[in-house]
């Protein structure tokens, strides 16, 4: 019996996940976007030193692309 209860509600659950994971995605396609260009590099330099920067954008091109090479 215990175990019917469980599965009802993780039948629940699951079922208010896909509702609101719904609701989010719909509302994602109808936001309006204005299409601007943001640099990332400029907002990082209001936190960060140029070195840090520098070092932490290569250290992000070898964690998304391991077996390229960069102008190392």
């Amino acid at each position: 019996m215990e175990e019917q209860l469980l599965y009802k509600k993780l039948s629940s659950i699951e079922n208010e996940i896909t509702v609101l994971k719904s609701i989010i995605l719909s509302r994602y396609k109808h936001k309006p976007r204005d299409g601007k260009v943001v640099s990332f590099r400029g907002i990082a330099k209001s936190s960060l030193s140029e070195r840090e920067l520098d070092e932490a954008i290569e250290e992000a091109k070898h964690s998304l692309f391991p077996h390229k090479r960069f102008g190392d």
